[in-house]
C-alpha cells in the first residue's frame, strides 16, 4: 500500500513537472494575436478573439466610459488589465501566480503599456500573511479543492489588505474595480472598506458563486458578502443572460427556497443614483 502512494505521488508531482515544460515551451514559442478589441495579447484562446467573457466584457466597457481608474484584483495574464489601458484608464494589477505574471508582463511591453500599470505580484485578503494557493492559470485559489485542483499543485504567496496596500490613493477618483479571486472575496472585500466607503463609490464588479467549484459545502459567506455591499449603500445586479436587481428579498428566496432566476457568478455592485439594469443589459 505504502508503495501504491509513493507512486501516486510521485506520477502527480511528474505530471506537474511535465505541464510546466509544456508551459514554458509554449511560451517561448508565443505569436501574439491582435484582438477586436485592437490590443495585441498572447495566452489564452478565447481572449486573443475577444470572445472571453463576452456579458462581463460588455459591462466593463460600459463602466470604462466614465472611469478614470481600474482596479484588476486577480488579474490573471491581463486581459482586463489590457483593455482598460486600451480605453487610456490608469490601471492597478493584482496579481500572486508567477506564470501569469509572465504572460502579463509580456502583454503590457507588446502594447507598451509598462509604464500605464502598477502591478502588485501578491495576492489580496483581510490582512498581511503568507498563505498557500491551489492550482494554475485562471482557476488558481486560495481554497483548497478549488474546482477540483489536486492539493499537490500549491505554493505559498504574500497577501495583504487593499485598504493597506492602496490606502487614500484613490479618494475622489471614478473607479471600477474587478474582483476574481475564485471564492476568497469575502475576506479580500473585508480588507477594502476603505474602498468600499469612498466617494465618488466606486463601481465593483466582483464574482461570487455560492456552490460552484466548491469540494462539497456552499460558501459560508455568499449571504455576508452581499450585505457587506448594502452596508456601504451599494445596489447589487447579476451579469449574464438573465440580468436582474439583486434584493434582500431575492437573496433569501434563493438561499432558503433555491429560486435561483436571475443569479449568475459575476454581480455588479453600484451607487444607487446610477441605472445599474442599463450597465447590466447587454
Amino acid at each position: 500500500m505504502l508503495g501504491k502512494i509513493k507512486n501516486l505521488l510521485r506520477n502527480s508531482y511528474a505530471a506537474c513537472i511535465l505541464r510546466k515544460l509544456r508551459d514554458e515551451l509554449k511560451f517561448a514559442r508565443r505569436s501574439y494575436r491582435k484582438t477586436p478589441a485592437g490590443f495585441l495579447f498572447y495566452g489564452h484562446k478565447q481572449m486573443e478573439a475577444g470572445i472571453f467573457e463576452k456579458e462581463e466584457t460588455a459591462v466593463f466597457n460600459k463602466l470604462f466610459s466614465s472611469a478614470e481608474l481600474f482596479v484588476d484584483v486577480g488579474a490573471n495574464i491581463g486581459y482586463f488589465t489590457c483593455l482598460a489601458c486600451h480605453r487610456g484608464l490608469q490601471v492597478f494589477s493584482f496579481e500572486p501566480i508567477s506564470d501569469n505574471l509572465k504572460y502579463l508582463y509580456e502583454n503590457l511591453r507588446k502594447n507598451g503599456w509598462q509604464n500605464r500599470v502598477e502591478i502588485f505580484p501578491m495576492g489580496v485578503s483581510d490582512k498581511p500573511d503568507l498563505v498557500d494557493i491551489f492550482g494554475e492559470g485562471t482557476g488558481a485559489s486560495l481554497l483548497e479543492g478549488w474546482a477540483g485542483v489536486s492539493s499537490l499543485m500549491r505554493q505559498t504567496i504574500s497577501v495583504s489588505s487593499l485598504d493597506l496596500l492602496l490606502g487614500d490613493r484613490l479618494a475622489g477618483k471614478k473607479i471600477v474595480i474587478k474582483m476574481d479571486v475564485e471564492g476568497a472575496e469575502y475576506k479580500a472585500l473585508c480588507g477594502a472598506r476603505k474602498l468600499l466607503g469612498l466617494s465618488p463609490r466606486p463601481m465593483w464588479l466582483v464574482e461570487i458563486t455560492l456552490s460552484e467549484h466548491r469540494q462539497s459545502e456552499k460558501n459560508p459567506n455568499f449571504r455576508a458578502t452581499f450585505e457587506l455591499f448594502w452596508e456601504y449603500g451599494y445596489e447589487a445586479y447579476s451579469i449574464g443572460s438573465s440580468p436582474c436587481h439583486i434584493t434582500g428579498e431575492k437573496l433569501e428566496d434563493y438561499l432558503c427556497n433555491g429560486n435561483n432566476k436571475g443569479f449568475e457568478t459575476n454581480f455588479l455592485f453600484v451607487d444607487p443614483k446610477l441605472d445599474g439594469m442599463e450597465l447590466v443589459r447587454c
